[in-house]
């Protein structure tokens, strides 16, 4: 299933993410891909909010390169906008983490999709348009994902 979404603003951004997270069941995979400034951030604070998370908590963990959240479910959130394309296609170490909570990835477009095909993904693709706002592109085949 493919929905696309248009937000003109960072309140629609934030508010996208509060509906995918109310949605969510605790053991999802969401790889968001995008470039800079594009609302990869905004909306994973949505969800986090929808998880029982305080939003203001939630930053980019560009040096950290994960952190983990505790609300309605485990929410471990990692950025790998750091590592770029040295990561080889692959995190090993995010199998540690898989079935316990929701993953967040930002910087998707760095790792080999095909590792999550078998996974309950959930593709999120950003595109900032010239008036500056977001096209935002959801793929899964989570049926329950009804946003």
């Amino acid at each position: 299933m493919i929905t696309n979404f248009h937000s003109t603003s960072p309140e629609q951004t934030f508010e996208l993410g509060e509906r995918i997270g109310k949605c969510l069941k605790g053991d999802e995979i969401l790889l968001l891909s995008g470039d800079l400034g594009a609302g990869k951030t905004l909306l994973t604070k949505g969800i986090a909010s929808a998880l029982d998370i305080d939003p203001r908590e939630v930053v980019s963990p560009s040096f950290s390169i994960m952190n983990r959240f505790e609300g309605k479910f485990l929410l471990f959130h990692f950025d790998l906008y750091r590592l770029g394309e040295t990561i080889n296609g692959i995190i090993p170490e995010m199998d540690d983490y898989m079935g316990d909570g929701v993953i967040i990835i930002e910087w998707a477009q760095f790792l080999d999709n095909s590792y999550f095909q078998l996974k309950k993904a959930v593709t999120v693709r950003f595109h900032v348009t010239p008036a500056e706002d977001r096209e935002i592109t959801i793929e899964t085949s989570l049926e329950y994902l009804d946003i």
